[in-house]
């Protein structure tokens, strides 16, 4: 308990907020059908939609799995085809929320860990046709891999009349996502690259993201159900069901913090973090999980390690620096390390020799 005011939390999420988003939440509750409350969805909406850079944007209380899931489950019918390309874990989730779904789902996936899809062999199984939609998740943060692709595949898709899907709950405000219209929706989360609390999530969609989902002829489940959320976007101010009021406060204050910086300069932040981390971590003997360079997120940085990941994990906590290990069958074999959150340039200028020194008592 002793390492947490002063801990470096380099965990892909939660993060580290700003002192300014934790005072905002500590506002006074208001009622989810006042005008105190529609003011403050619309500043919320309006600015996740400068971060976001277009589309539509349906604000949800949930973490980032329920905008996935929402975005699968209002946007594919059950029995339509559907592709995805899975590069890791959340590729996985992506795919197995389409297949409860009741979608016909065909999963395009690297020949190994690290590797990246090539554009080229979705665009030429998007040519086939009978594809509804096509998923991705633009950074998996299982394995710090980006999907710098998503844009190509998304000109593939247009061309074969299939909508495109793109998770990008580790990616919003530290990569350059493509926007709607370029794709049709784009999930994201507060508590990673915005650096707010957990607890909230979003899609913005594109019109013919709406237009297919207000012509569902199977909706999902209310609360997974977009079209609902919009509706009442639109004709009300305000969400069908009690959000949690003072995660907004909080997302609304660290959304500004964000644009006083400005968008561009914000990504370039995580760019900054992330190039630093990949040039001096493998002179200790971490190797990057993402094979191409080109492929290296910006707001994860996962790397193999030379020892057991849980002991550097270990030796790291006795410093009050926290990282998250592997996932799945890496979990032994990874550390992640996030470049999100409040936190100084001077934490991962210093970071190399923490890990140097960690190494040594791992």
């Amino acid at each position: 308990m002793a390492c947490v005011d002063g801990e470096w939390l380099l965990t892909p999420g939660p993060v580290a907020v700003h002192p300014e988003a934790l005072k905002a939440m500590a506002r006074q509750v208001v009622s989810h059908r006042s005008q105190a409350f529609r003011e403050l969805l619309a500043s919320v909406r309006e600015k996740l939609a400068r971060v976001y850079g277009g589309g539509e944007v349906l604000v949800l209380t949930g973490s980032g799995t329920l905008a996935v899931d929402s975005m699968a489950w209002s946007l594919v019918e059950p029995g339509e085809r559907v592709l995805v390309v899975s590069h890791g874990e959340f590729g996985g989730r992506l795919a197995e929320s389409l297949r409860r779904r009741g979608a016909v789902v065909e999963t395009l996936e690297p020949p190994e860990p690290g590797a990246a899809v090539d554009a080229g062999e979705v665009a030429a199984r998007l040519e086939q046709g009978g594809y509804a939609a096509v998923a991705m998740v633009y950074t998996e943060t299982s394995l710090g891999l980006s999907y710098r692709d998503a844009e190509t595949v998304a000109k593939a898709a247009r061309e074969a009349g299939a909508l495109v899907l793109v998770d990008a709950v580790s990616a919003l405000a530290g990569e350059r996502v493509p926007p709607p219209p370029l794709v049709d929706a784009v999930a994201s989360a507060s508590q990673k690259a915005l650096a707010a609390p957990p607890g909230l999530s979003f899609v913005a969609v594109s019109e013919a993201a709406l237009e297919k989902m207000a012509g569902l002829r199977s909706p999902p489940p209310p609360y997974l159900d977009l079209a609902k959320a919009a509706g009442f976007h639109r004709d009300r101010g305000e969400t069908p069901f009690t959000p949690a009021v003072n995660l907004l406060y909080a997302l609304d204050r660290a959304l500004d913090l964000i644009l006083e910086v400005g968008v561009e300069a914000w990504v370039e932040r995580h760019e900054r973090r992330a190039r630093l981390l990949y040039e001096q971590l493998p002179r200790l003997g971490l190797e990057p999980v993402a094979v191409e360079p080109r492929y290296r997120a910006n707001t994860v940085a996962a790397f193999y390690t030379p020892v057991p990941s849980s002991r550097l994990a270990a030796a790291l906590a006795r410093r009050c620096i926290r990282v998250a290990r592997g996932m799945g069958e890496l979990r032994e074999k990874v550390v992640r390390i996030s470049t999100m959150g409040w936190l100084g340039d001077e934490v991962y200028e210093q970071l190399p020799a923490a890990i140097e020194e960690a190494l040594r008592g791992a």
